[in-house]
């Protein structure tokens, strides 16, 4: 069914939250996944067992700077560890604290920003990149 709002919707949100745990469970590692809206606010997060518990506020903090930024986490991360450390300073830019780490993008619809989402708590931070590119890959709207 096409998409009729430039808004990610709570059952949108959900399917792309489904995805993750797979992506997740099939690679036998915990997390925490966040999905927020344009705006950087929290639609879902779910914290998957033997996750570490850090990882829920580090995953909502990536999202949200996905979205504020428009851009993915570890476009950013790079900018800093590139020497650009000013960057580090920027926390009142997102709603939710600034977390420039990998694991966080932004979620397109037509070329509208609508979301976010951010995985953390993998132990690793390429893991984290896979499972969140697993579940935008799966998007089905």
């Amino acid at each position: 069914m096409p998409k009729t709002t430039f808004k990610i919707t709570y059952n949108e949100a959900k399917m792309l939250m489904n995805e993750a745990v797979k992506s997740a469970n099939h690679h036998n590692v915990p997390g925490a996944i966040a999905i927020v809206d344009e705006g950087g606010h929290l639609l879902l997060l779910e914290s998957l067992d033997n996750t570490m518990s850090s990882a829920s506020k580090i995953a909502i903090g990536k999202a949200a700077t996905a979205a504020a930024f428009k851009r993915p986490t570890m476009d950013i991360e790079k900018v800093v560890l590139e020497g650009r450390t000013p960057m580090l300073v920027l926390d009142s830019v997102t709603v939710e604290s600034y977390v420039p780490l990998k694991g966080g993008y932004p979620i397109w619809y037509e070329g509208k920003l609508v979301g976010a989402i951010a995985v953390a708590g993998t132990m690793d931070a390429e893991m984290d990149e896979v499972v969140v590119l697993e579940a935008l890959k799966n998007k089905t709207w």
